[in-house]
């Protein structure tokens, strides 16, 4: 391309310009989808349970393993729910139990690294199914969680500590 000067302009600008576009494009696309993710992590989590609870006696007598996840955790409605298998610690005794239907009582409360969802839920039992049963879900910073159900409410099943698990984030 010729100029009033009769010199050949190169096409340097253009190209500049260019590049430095598609670098600008390229970040703020990348960057939405980060968004978007970090904003799904934060309000949903999900992981495993692996825990030894004690019998009526206060000694450990139970093997807990299962899944769980919590979705929601942001909202006046969160959705917790687990499944797990439960065994005496010599392998007899199977049986498989849930929690479901949790609703949240207030805020969850922030100590530390720790944030306490405490509400009610269903969990099922050979004897049938209990319904608002206290419980109070508890998030360890980005490794632990822990189930506290209501010994009361299910005849001292899960023994007298939480249910432990795991946290697993999808990155």
């Amino acid at each position: 391309m010729m100029t009033k000067n009769n010199r050949l302009a190169l096409p340097v600008k253009p190209s500049i310009i260019a590049v430095i576009g598609a670098m600008i494009i390229s970040t703020g696309a990348l960057s939405i989808p980060l968004s978007i993710a970090n904003a799904q992590k934060s309000d949903t989590e999900m992981g495993t349970i692996a825990s030894i609870q004690n019998g009526k006696d206060g000694k450990p007598t139970w093997v807990t393993s299962g899944a769980w996840d919590f979705k929601n955790m942001n909202s006046n409605s969160p959705t917790f729910n687990a499944t797990f298998n439960m065994f005496m610690l010599n392998g007899s005794a199977a049986h498989k139990h849930t929690i479901t239907d949790f609703k949240i009582n207030g805020n969850p409360t922030k100590n530390n690294n720790a944030t306490t969802y405490n509400g009610t839920a269903t969990v099922s039992l050979k004897t049938g199914p209990a319904m608002g049963v206290p419980i109070s879900i508890k998030l360890m910073g980005n490794s632990a969680i822990s189930i506290w159900v209501d010994p009361s409410k299910t005849e001292s099943h899960f023994g007298n500590t939480p249910i432990y698990g795991a946290q697993h984030r999808i990155t």
